[in-house]
């Protein structure tokens, strides 16, 4: 593994561990049995070594999504299944992990998404998209680009909005008050018939 995989390799194990704000490029490179110099000709600074982490790790998260979405039947199975693992993840998540990272969440995404093919490449949802729309589940009137981003800066809305963290929304209301009427919303005929199938029973999504 190249140096730089394994600075942020051991950034991401410490920051779930500890929190992002307790790891330090010295305890970084102290660990990794490297010189901090070695850390700052990889990365510009902290914050940058930061935001490449969580790049990182989106990207993973992507394509467990993206694997998901090729072995389901359909993309409303597809949803199911990915908010169903999403839910778990988020729960397993340190709450100390979370509290750290809302600062960096404008910096990610717009490494991310700053050119379409980012958006085909490393957006699972993208992918979901344009696989609802050849299946004749979504309409075929949506623009992706547009959808795609929207979905993000809603899902990074709840993570950093102090007003809905106010309101401590339980993860069902969230998926019932906010992602499943968009969705519906884009479906045609034949993917609101499959909606109801697979979303009229939120418990096997809520997990205490």
């Amino acid at each position: 593994m190249e140096t730089k995989e394994r600075i942020k390799e051991k950034a991401i194990e410490l920051f779930l561990t500890i929190g992002v704000k307790n790891v330090t490029m010295d305890s970084m490179a102290a660990d990794l049995g490297i010189s901090k110099r070695t850390i700052y000709e990889l990365f510009k600074d902290k914050d940058d070594l930061i935001v490449q982490s969580l790049r990182e790790m989106i990207i993973r998260n992507n394509r467990e999504m993206l694997e998901i979405i090729s072995e389901a039947s359909h993309v409303i199975e597809a949803i199911f299944l990915i908010m169903k693992k999403e839910t778990e993840r988020r729960v397993q998540m340190p709450r100390i992990f979370v509290e750290d990272i809302k600062k960096y969440y404008s910096a990610v995404n717009a490494s991310f998404y700053n050119c379409e093919e980012n958006l085909k490449e490393l957006s699972a949802s993208y992918t979901l998209l344009e696989k609802g729309i050849a299946d004749g589940i979504f309409r075929t009137d949506i623009k992706i680009d547009l959808v795609d981003n929207f979905l993000h800066e809603v899902i990074g809305l709840i993570h950093t909005s102090d007003r809905i963290r106010a309101l401590q929304p339980e993860k069902a209301d969230i998926l019932k008050s906010i992602f499943l009427p968009y969705f519906r919303g884009i479906c045609t005929r034949k993917g609101t018939d499959l909606m109801e199938k697979y979303f009229d029973n939120l418990n096997e999504l809520t997990i205490n």
